[in-house]
């Protein structure tokens, strides 16, 4: 906990905010705790986008399924916010926001 308070809390914010996540991955390089928090950001929201492409993917080749597009992104990103307003909240108070399979490699970076 003492590691998150020697960086200014600008930074755990920009970690959950999709592309805005690289600055505190970048800048924050000797901060475990920063570069931690960035990294899972960044992946929360690469799954985000990996869900978009396949949604989309299905979307053209069944046209059948491309109504449900709109519904199923819809849902994906209030899913986003939610975990992301949630993962701030707690780096803010100096905890770890673990999201299942996405959390586990944010310690590799």
């Amino acid at each position: 906990m003492p590691e998150t308070r020697s960086q200014p809390p600008w930074m755990l914010v920009l970690s959950y905010l999709a592309f805005f996540g690289f600055i505190p991955l970048i800048a924050g390089k000797r901060d475990r705790e920063i570069r931690w928090h960035a990294a899972n950001g960044l992946l929360l929201f690469g799954a985000v986008v990996a869900i978009g492409i396949i949604a989309t993917v299905i979307g053209i080749l069944v046209p059948p399924l491309s109504c449900v597009y709109p519904i199923v992104m819809f849902a994906v990103l209030i899913v986003y916010t939610i975990i992301a307003i949630l993962a701030v909240v707690k780096a803010l108070n100096g905890e770890r926001l673990i999201v299942p399979v996405i959390s586990r490699y944010a310690a590799r970076f």
